[in-house]
């Protein structure tokens, strides 16, 4: 039973009103008679409930900000509330939903992007501009996206990631990351009871016949071999691999205008930033039928039955 905002007694209905968004019912306190409108799903959203929808299915297919201002005729500022007001829901949606995940393999890396300014120009002291990392964990057989993180790539924050990625597992699982030093420790705190760990380093050869700058940017290194080291517990060889999450990375980058290199689409503030990387992550795991499962993640890890369309998520995302 919805009480009073003001002194929490009980309320009775008085009427309703429609908005451009839905029927918005309106209560009355039995004891100071004071009313008020319920909780709307979208705060803060004043455009129709059917734009907002076509926004997030433009900005979950990588279409900057600007174009898809200009293809739903409405103002930037409009899409950036929308992305901030649902990207918070998908944020909420995925601490309510992803937990006791089972998988056998799963598998960790980030990627780069700037917030604001290049590193270089940033001061040393600013924490929300310059470089930052998404910390993803994805379960390599299902592609269930298990959890992410954006922030500096340190200690502090890897320890944080793993531990949310600790809290969302059940069982033992196979863990394979790249050499960063950090994860040797910290999978070791959280998860040592419950996983097999592994570490996979790639050799890049040095391009000797490439000349200045063009071919140290643009040239990709060739892989002339890994190195394989094992961590924790008995991990499998055959299942010792990054390969998947490395196509993950490849998925962030195409469906995330954000993550675009040498364009101008780059976030500007780091809550856009996270805000983005949440409606992604939603979308991938819920709505995205995979081509080698021929369902969506979600479904392969048993959270749903059926893909779900942008609006469903949404409507789930603001229960």
């Amino acid at each position: 039973m919805t009480t009073c905002l003001c002194c929490g007694g009980e309320t009775k209905k008085s009427g309703r009103f429609q908005n451009k968004n839905r029927i918005v019912q309106r209560f009355c306190c039995k004891r100071c008679n004071k009313t008020f409108s319920e909780s709307q799903p979208l705060d803060g959203l004043t455009i129709e409930h059917g734009k907002v929808v076509q926004i997030v299915k433009l900005l979950v297919e990588g279409v900057g900000v600007r174009a898809c201002a200009r293809l739903v005729d409405c103002d930037p500022h409009t899409v950036l509330k929308v992305l901030e007001t649902v990207g918070e829901k998908c944020e909420q949606l995925h601490d309510r939903l992803v937990c006791n995940i089972r998988t056998e393999s799963l598998q960790i890396d980030e990627i780069w992007a700037r917030v604001a300014i290049s590193q270089k120009r940033a001061i040393p002291t600013e924490e929300l501009r310059g470089d930052f990392y998404t910390y993803l964990a994805i379960a390599a057989n299902e592609k269930f996206i298990v959890s992410y993180q954006t922030a500096k790539r340190n200690y502090w924050n890897t320890d944080s990631f793993i531990e949310d990625v600790a809290k969302r597992l059940a069982g033992r699982t196979q863990i394979t990351t790249d050499s960063f030093r950090p994860y040797q420790s910290v999978i070791r705190r959280h998860l040592s009871e419950r996983a097999d760990f592994a570490t996979m380093q790639k050799i890049y050869a040095i391009p000797l016949n490439t000349k200045g700058e063009y071919g140290r940017r643009y040239g990709p290194p060739e892989c002339t071999g890994i190195r394989i080291r094992r961590q924790i517990g008995n991990p499998q060889r055959d299942k010792i691999s990054t390969s998947f999450i490395e196509r993950a990375n490849l998925s962030v980058r195409h469906f995330n205008k954000r993550f675009a290199r040498l364009g101008l689409g780059w976030s500007r503030t780091l809550d856009n930033h996270k805000h983005a990387i949440s409606l992604f992550v939603a979308a991938h795991n819920f709505c995205k039928v995979h081509s080698s499962l021929g369902k969506t993640p979600a479904h392969a890890v048993w959270l749903t039955t059926e893909p779900w369309t942008i609006e469903r998520l949404i409507d789930e995302a603001t229960k």
